[in-house]
């Protein structure tokens, strides 16, 4: 047995981190969007928030660093959706 067969890859740890990073996306912002979007604004949010989760997964599994740029993806689409809310439909706190 080597060593590389007991160690993590650097784009499994890479993957781990932005897998943990994106669970934390969906209490902070995303959670807290009640106060200022409907229900509905809500589930649109969670829906797209669980389109990248299973993404964020995938790329986890294949060893992907790429899972480190999904954080960040979450957040821009936070930013989209309710910026398109409070222009297109008054969201505010």
């Amino acid at each position: 047995m080597t060593t590389s067969d007991t160690t993590w890859s650097t784009g499994r740890t890479l993957g781990l981190i932005g897998l943990i990073l994106y669970i934390a996306t969906g209490v902070f912002p995303y959670a807290v969007s009640g106060l200022v979007a409907p229900l509905w604004g809500i589930a649109v949010l969670y829906f797209g928030w669980g389109i990248g989760f299973f993404s964020t997964v995938l790329l986890y599994r294949r060893r992907s660093p790429w899972a480190l740029a999904m954080p960040v993806a979450a957040l821009g689409f936070w930013w989209v959706v309710i910026s398109i809310g409070e222009a297109a439909f008054d969201w505010t706190a």
